[in-house]
């Protein structure tokens, strides 16, 4: 028996608070037009997502605050565009 039961792909199957000091930063690939896409911020926690293509079927992802509210990568990608990365670094 599995021990954690989650949705299908794409689905979180867990939450854990993060510690002090990281922080999420965006990039695009060169010659995007970035105008009106939120910079990062600093992560406040981390999920495990279901993903089949991932080894053991799940991948850790950072929730950070950018425009106002939590994100996780797939849903900051979904509003602002597929082509946009994160990166996590040390806040500084």
């Amino acid at each position: 028996m599995p021990l954690m039961v989650g949705p299908g792909a794409g689905g979180v199957l867990g939450m854990v608070p993060a510690f002090d000091g990281l922080r999420v930063d965006v990039t695009a690939p060169a010659g995007t037009d970035a105008a009106g896409v939120p910079g990062g911020g600093l992560v406040v926690g981390w999920v495990l997502v279901a993903d089949e293509a991932a080894v053991g079927g799940i991948r850790v992802d950072p929730v950070f605050l950018a425009a106002g509210r939590a994100w996780t990568p797939d849903q900051f990608r979904k509003e602002h565009g597929q082509h946009l990365g994160v990166i996590v670094g040390r806040a500084d």
